[in-house]
């Protein structure tokens, strides 16, 4: 199988290898380095450019100053790739809803939104919509961003 990382006992962690927890008492996060989350301390690189604070992907700089991404395999084409080497528009598999007639792609649990998938909400008080990093929505993100930077 090419292009598939074998994880614990051989197997990916679709396939059922273990993930490592988080060892912090009552975390259920992934394990980043360390045996701890983000949340509990794990630091990850960041990206090498003077004052950037995202995560280094590949050659020690994020996305945005350089780190590579795998590209569209057709020619000229300058998308994502996504599944098998290409992008959507050129063929990529995505799975559909599985309820009879609807062409929406699946979000979880094989159905679209319409048909009963539940995306996560804001874990803001009142806050009804849906979330985007971190457990809360772009609003709460930016308020939780702009607290921490008043504390520094």
């Amino acid at each position: 199988m090419k292009g598939v990382l074998s994880m614990k006992g051989g197997v990916c962690n679709r396939h059922g290898a273990k993930k490592k927890r988080c060892s912090s008492e009552g975390c259920m996060n992934t394990a980043a380095k360390g045996g701890v989350c983000r949340r509990h301390g794990a630091e990850l690189k960041l990206c090498s450019s003077t004052g950037c604070p995202n995560i280094a992907m590949r050659g020690g700089v994020c996305v945005r100053h350089g780190a590579k991404r795998k590209r569209c395999s057709s020619e000229g084409c300058m998308n994502r790739a996504q599944k098998g080497g290409v992008c959507l528009k050129h063929g990529a598999a995505v799975k559909s809803c599985s309820s009879a007639g609807c062409p929406n792609r699946v979000v979880k649990g094989g159905v679209c939104v319409r048909h009963g998938a539940k995306k996560k909400r804001c874990s803001s008080t009142g806050c009804m919509n849906q979330s985007q990093s971190r457990g809360v929505c772009k609003r709460h993100g930016s308020e939780l961003k702009s607290t921490a930077d008043a504390q520094t």
